[in-house]
């Protein structure tokens, strides 16, 4: 699996998703618990990305990398999303087993709204973000190669891809399908968000 991520590597938009899948690689929890079933409970991811992507550190630079935060810092956001996770992820468990879970849902489902939006950031021109759209060819790579993959090997990433659509409509942002096999988890839970 760690091959296949290094060459689909270009068609990724940063390196926070599989930084936050490697530290859930130490911490395996192969079911998904039963208080994140229901859809609904999976806008936890929201709840999440914050305090895992930007943290509530203001000593640390809010565009940093999870692959350049130090152990402490880590640590801080880490323990801050187990914190957060406690009404949503209702099952008593261990902590290690709780970070686990939420590094690989969040992992599924942000990596899979990423490559259902229209476009991407391309890069800044003249202190100008310049987008570019996503192609048919890029979510049928990234879809076939990588993310339905994963998603068969692990359920709990699964279960944050087929979450991906109720993430968008949570952020009131429309979403394509385009190129996207027919059998795709992410299929599953398609809404009033979903445009061609």
């Amino acid at each position: 699996m760690a091959i296949i991520r290094l060459r689909l590597r270009k068609y990724l938009s940063d390196s926070n998703m599989l930084t936050a899948y490697s530290w859930a690689a130490g911490l395996f929890q192969q079911q998904l618990p039963s208080s994140l079933k229901d859809i609904e409970k999976r806008k936890l991811v929201n709840e999440i990305n914050g305090p895992l992507v930007k943290g509530n550190n203001s000593l640390v630079a809010d565009k940093m990398l999870l692959i350049d935060l130090d152990n402490s810092e880590k640590d801080l956001r880490l323990d801050d999303i187990a914190q957060i996770s406690m009404a949503f992820l209702t099952e008593q468990m261990d902590e290690k087993v709780r970070k686990n879970i939420l590094l690989r849902l969040w992992t599924g489902c942000i990596e899979a709204a990423k490559a259902i939006r229209f476009n991407y950031v391309a890069g800044i021109k003249d202190g100008i973000v310049v987008e570019a759209p996503i192609t048919h060819e890029y979510r049928q790579a990234i879809f076939t190669s990588l993310i339905d993959l994963q998603s068969r090997i692990d359920l709990i990433y699964g279960a944050g891809v087929e979450a991906a659509p109720a993430y968008k409509k949570l952020l009131k942002q429309y979403y394509s399908f385009s190129g996207i096999p027919s059998n795709s988890i992410i299929r599953r839970y398609s809404n009033e968000y979903y445009k061609e």
